[in-house]
């Protein structure tokens, strides 16, 4: 047996047992006597990234996009030759970008397809056009697209469409990928379109297949997971990293060799027990390298070999990649590069919080639906915008769910116990709000924590008032845990989407177009935050 104690999250150590080892796979692997490797090539959250792009850390430089992608998988194919190299993605491979998006996805399944994907864990945003668009995917998919936690509403069974694990053979090198999806699904995609399923424990999924794969006799087991951890260095420079991801593959029980996650869009590089854990920010801008090795004796040892940037100025793009992308995006090109703006400013798109963007998103949906106030979740905030021209590409990556915008009549009550809900322990806030300015004490109890809302007009929001509320179908259904938009004394729909209230609103808007700077949410004087 291979003892396998180490680093990360101590706290979960003894969960392979009291000795911190994992349960005796060894008789179900493939038979020992020969020495194999392999090298994993991974992605995560590359949200129909086909096109390189700049980005605001890249000087001017263009990066990702899949035709560079491609190359840089044909690098890592021929680097180390006695050693296969295995293609995976972490989730969220389809949805956020025009060609993409009015796809359906189906162009960025053709350029995975040829870049030679091996093995993916479906991410929650996988289900944003509906479960039947994404069956379709998956029929047309040369790789597993795998969701070994996803069940049929109240059984244990799992929809017919759904792979909780594939093997793959490469060179003689049998590995075993258990794909699984992010347990919160239910409360971030819209709630339609995940109705009919449950998403379970990825822990308990990878407790269960694990031992199946291994029984097929695979020479190595990979978790592949669209759940997030985030990684940052402490005051010594050591990373310290904590996350949900983390968190289930401390909790499993049976011993894998290698994971990738994704998710949260970030860097992560740590290891389980010695089992290394790579994700690779997102957006084609990286990938991660991994190698798993097997010695004659029957031990296995894994380790990561970095993340890696993929600039497109540095290495000669696919032309098979660049022909699918060009014959998708050619019929695209006058949609796409309409400038709809020219911005005096650059304007981010922090995590969470306040912040000049989310006011103008708000700010356009509030204006499109005629309503009192209107609430933006920074989640569907997707990217930050560039200063000078403004295409519709831009936005259409900014704002790429095609959410329909619904006005609520809603009791003063109800709306200060939606804004309540907004408030994070740590100070941030997760909406948007045009119309009102709130003043708020994160460090106050539950409850309690909204101290003032005040309308534009100066007047106040009293609980027994009534008033016109406009926010996403997102939102609307639940999403994010607000449940009071149920609750409204009325819905009705805009007609409007999201996407098309903003491209509206910009183009009205006198040039250079005047940024919201004054912040709308305020928090007290004294908080004890």
């Amino acid at each position: 047996m291979v003892c396998r104690r180490g680093a990360g999250l101590l706290a979960f150590a003894g969960l392979w047992g009291l000795s911190g080892c994992a349960p005796d796979d060894s008789s179900t692997t493939a038979a020992t006597g020969d020495a194999v490797c392999a090298r994993i090539f991974s992605t995560n959250d590359t949200h129909g990234r086909l096109l390189p792009a700049e980005q605001s850390w890249s000087e001017g430089r263009l990066v990702g996009g899949s035709a560079a992608l491609a190359a840089y998988v044909a690098r890592e194919r021929t680097a180390v030759p006695e050693c296969p190299l295995f293609i995976v993605s972490g989730g969220d491979f389809m949805q956020g970008t025009l060609i993409s998006n009015l796809t359906d996805g189906r162009a960025t399944i053709d350029a995975m397809n040829a870049i030679g994907y091996d093995a993916v864990a479906i991410g929650n945003h996988e289900f944003d056009w509906g479960v039947d668009v994404l069956v379709e995917r998956v029929t047309e998919a040369d790789f597993g697209m795998l969701g070994a936690n996803i069940f049929l509403r109240s059984t244990d069974r799992h929809p017919d469409w759904v792979r909780p694990w594939t093997i793959v053979e490469r060179d003689g090198v049998r590995i075993g990928f258990v794909g699984m999806v992010t347990p919160s699904t239910p409360t971030i995609t819209r709630a339609a379109n995940v109705a009919d399923f449950e998403f379970g424990s990825i822990a308990e999924a990878l407790d269960r297949y694990i031992p199946v794969v291994r029984e097929e006799g695979v020479d190595f087991v990979v978790a592949v997971m669209h759940e997030g951890a985030f990684c940052e260095a402490d005051d010594e420079g050591n990373d310290a990293c904590e996350g949900q991801a983390l968190e289930a593959l401390a909790a499993t029980t049976r011993r894998f060799d290698y994971a990738v996650t994704g998710h949260t869009h970030s860097r992560v590089e740590t290891d389980i027990r010695g089992v290394p854990v790579i994700q690779s920010f997102s957006n084609t801008t990286a990938y991660g390298l991994g190698r798993i090795d097997r010695d004659a004796d029957g031990t296995v040892s894994a380790r990561r070999l970095g993340i890696h940037r993929v600039w497109a100025d540095e290495i000669a793009p696919d032309p098979g990649l660049v022909e699918i992308v060009a014959s998708y995006s050619a019929e695209l090109s006058d949609l796409m590069d309409r400038v709809v703006v020219t911005l005096p400013e650059a304007l981010p798109a922090p995590r969470d919080g306040d912040f000049p963007l989310g006011r103008i998103v708000a700010d356009a949906q509030r204006a499109a639906s005629g309503a009192d106030i209107a609430l933006m979740n920074n989640g569907g905030i997707r990217r930050p915008l560039p200063a000078g021209p403004v295409t519709y590409s831009d936005l259409f990556e900014l704002q790429p769910f095609g959410n329909m915008l619904i006005r609520h009549t809603m009791s003063g009550a109800q709306l200060l116990q939606t804004l309540e809900h907004s408030v994070r322990p740590s100070g941030g806030t997760d909406l948007h709000v045009s119309g009102i300015t709130v003043r708020y004490d994160p460090a106050a109890a539950e409850g309690e924590r909204i101290l003032e809302v005040t309308l534009d007009d100066g007047s106040p929001v009293r609980p027994e008032g009534r008033y016109e509320v406009t926010v996403n179908d997102f939102l609307s259904t639940g999403g994010g845990g607000y449940t009071t938009f149920a609750e409204a004394e009325a819905t009705v729909a805009v007609g409007i989407a999201d996407l098309e209230a903003l491209v509206a609103y910009l183009e009205a808007q006198p040039e250079p177009l005047a940024i919201p700077r004054a912040p709308r949410w305020i928090e007290a004087e004294g908080s004890r935050r």
